[in-house]
């Protein structure tokens, strides 16, 4: 009975034993160093085709300083650094490549956010000046009754020439259709003339105006028997172009460009108590008389010095007959 009591704990003793064992040698095997499993050069690069630097033994044991792909990189006993393919090797356990951390996802980026800037400063609606544009940009369109920069007086003298349309054979036929016959000896088409216009801007473009117009007489000298004082009056009042001083109420319409004026004009023209010389059997006469007229007319002005604009004018008028007046011209104010 002892004796087998013995032999049970014996044999419980020995499988405790090599049970304690297994990790041991597990563990042994895991610390031992990586060994040649065969005869195998050792390469100075990590290629086949590298230099040999020394042979390693099977069984030989190596210390491995860095993993390249599939070789290594190992020292050997003898103290010699170089590379062999690392399935060659036992004991050697190739580490485990943590995989990278995934990337984050891209964000997304907000949309484009549309900016607008006024043109204009910031300030209260109330108690404050008109606001001014920033230099460069243009302002807005301006309202028909303007008092703003645009509007002021302007003064314009011009000095030129009349022109007349009737010629003396014109005149002798609306005599004879008449019937009071004769003859015109001489006839004037052309006589000094001028004006003195103010104008005021009412809005960009437009601008109103009236002029001083004053025409010289064109002198006519007539042979008629039929003719009287009484129906000669009569018959120039309606065929003869009408001289004096008249006023001229326009409405003038502007293209302005750097240094230059362009303007387009049209208005009325009244006569006031217009005084032709008429010569009749040569016996000089003074006829009274008034008349009006449409009138249009079209200016060019450039830029001068001291603030005065200097061009040419032209207009043109229905005084009995048409008539012209083309005039050189200065100009003050903007």
């Amino acid at each position: 009975m002892k004796i087998s009591t013995w032999k049970s704990a014996t044999h419980k003793t020995g499988w405790a034993l090599a049970l304690a064992a297994l990790p041991c040698a597990a563990l042994a095997q895991a610390t031992a160093p990586p060994r040649a499993k065969l005869m195998i050069n050792v390469r100075e690069q990590p290629n086949l085709g590298s230099d040999i630097l020394g042979v390693l033994n099977r069984g030989e044991a190596v210390t491995v300083l860095q993993e390249v792909g599939e070789f290594v990189r190992l020292r050997t006993p003898g103290g010699t650094e170089g590379y062999l393919k690392h399935k060659y090797l036992t004991n050697y356990l190739t580490p485990k490549v943590q995989p990278p951390p995934p990337s984050p996802a891209p964000v997304a980026a907000p949309p484009p956010v549309e900016t607008y800037r006024s043109i204009y400063p910031a300030e209260p609606l109330l108690g404050t000046r008109a606001r001014a544009p920033v230099s460069g940009v243009p302002p807005p369109p301006m309202t028909f009754l303007n008092t703003g920069p645009s509007a002021g007086l302007q003064v314009t003298a011009g000095l030129g020439v009349l022109l007349s349309s009737q010629s003396r054979e014109d005149l002798r036929r609306e005599l004879a259709r008449e019937g009071y016959g004769g003859e015109v000896d001489e006839l004037d088409r052309t006589a000094p003339g001028g004006f003195l216009r103010v104008g005021y801007g009412l809005s960009v473009p437009w601008q109103v105006e009236v002029a001083l117009v004053y025409l010289d007489d064109l002198e006519l000298d007539l042979r008629s028997a039929a003719l009287t004082p009484t129906t000669l009056a009569e018959s120039v009042a309606d065929h003869a172009p009408a001289t004096g001083f008249g006023l001229a109420p326009t409405l003038a319409y502007r293209w302005a460009t750097p240094g230059s004026v362009v303007s387009l004009r049209a208005g009325g023209y009244f006569s006031l108590g217009n005084e032709t010389e008429v010569r009749l059997n040569g016996r000089p006469l003074e006829i009274d008389y008034q008349t009006h007229s449409w009138l249009a007319g079209l200016s060019w002005e450039a830029a001068g010095t001291s603030g005065i604009w200097h061009g040419v004018d032209v207009q043109i008028m229905d005084l009995n007959e048409l008539t012209g007046l083309a005039t050189i011209t200065l100009r003050w104010g903007n």
